[in-house]
């Protein structure tokens, strides 16, 4: 991913879970979801569960900044294999 002078990039480590009630997708920061292994709450039927029980994938985003520190654009800096 491209940059300008103006820009700075950070990263931001993600882990994308299922729940187990609804299917519906979580996403949450790598670390707390699988590092953690936190229980969420999920978004839409509001079931709690494990997150790094029921983790399918996980990724380093990439984030592009403004000069002000405003997000820009986001990128898949790396995937990260969970071991399936």
């Amino acid at each position: 991913m491209s940059k300008s002078e103006s820009e700075k990039i950070t990263f931001f480590d993600m882990a994308v879970a299922v729940c187990p009630e609804c299917s519906t997708p979580v996403a949450e920061s790598g670390w707390y979801g699988i590092d953690m292994a936190s229980d969420v709450e999920c978004y839409s039927c509001g079931e709690v569960f494990n997150m790094k029980k029921c983790a399918v994938d996980r990724a380093t985003l990439t984030v592009v900044l403004s000069k002000n520190g405003k997000i820009k654009r986001l990128g898949v800096e790396e995937k990260i294999d969970l071991g399936e």
